[in-house]
């Protein structure tokens, strides 16, 4: 497998005056296709992480590549394009819009990139949405689903434009034990089915140890890094 992301040497430093140093010379990479869960005690760092690997934030030093490309020499433009199609975001809220249907939250993605919506498109929603098990919920107004369909929606919505990675950040944090079980099965049926490669931040080890790789974060350093 190839090397779909790499950082090296990551720094994070918040403040100016008074300094809070939240990571600590990273060095990692991901290959194309694999399934990695990063665990880690509140404070530890790994959304700091996870947020600058998906571009949301920069690091003070240190550089990330993703698909071989230097994510700095991007400008902001370039870089909310290249995020929007390429990373898929799974987060513990799965903001929804609350005004429109499961299937409307699912195209918003591919609305914001491309504007108009193609029957082809909203065909491939629909397959999507067959694909996590949410087709008699489709026309539901996102308020009017439950919490594992909502979180579902949130998954389906992340894959519309084939983002060759998804980043999770406690994608079950607000799920009972038996969803908690039935999204991360559809999480690992999606990196089969379509070898998107998968970051998965969870507290819960029984989860994380299903990974192919986990990756422990203390105080801002990788405490463990095992591969399967």
């Amino acid at each position: 497998m190839s090397k779909i992301l790499e950082l090296r040497n990551v720094n994070k430093i918040y403040g100016t005056e008074i300094k809070n140093q939240v990571l600590y010379d990273i060095n990692l990479s991901f290959e194309e296709g694999s399934f990695n869960s990063i665990i880690g005690q509140s404070g530890s760092g790994k959304s700091t992480l996870l947020n600058i690997i998906g571009t949301l934030d920069k690091a003070t030093s240190g550089d990330v590549y993703i698909e071989g490309r230097d994510i700095k020499k991007m400008s902001i433009n370039q870089l909310a394009d290249y995020r929007n199609k390429t990373i898929g975001f799974v987060f513990q809220f799965h903001y929804l819009l609350p005004e429109f249907t499961a299937l409307e939250n699912v195209l918003m993605p591919y609305r914001i990139q491309n504007g108009k919506v193609s029957k082809e498109i909203v065909r491939k929603a629909e397959e999507i949405m067959n694909l996590v098990g949410l087709e008699k919920v489709k026309n539901n107004m996102a308020t009017k689903m439950s919490g594992g369909q909502q979180q579902r929606t949130a998954i389906a919505r992340a894959l519309i434009n084939n983002p060759r990675i998804i980043l999770a950040d406690e994608p079950t944090g607000n799920l009972d034990s038996d969803s908690t079980e039935t999204i991360y099965e559809l999480l690992r049926n999606i990196n089969e089915e379509y070898k998107t490669t998968f970051l998965i931040i969870t507290h819960d080890r029984r989860i994380a140890e299903k990974a192919d790789r986990i990756v422990e974060i203390k105080d801002g350093k990788i405490n463990l890094d095992i591969k399967k």
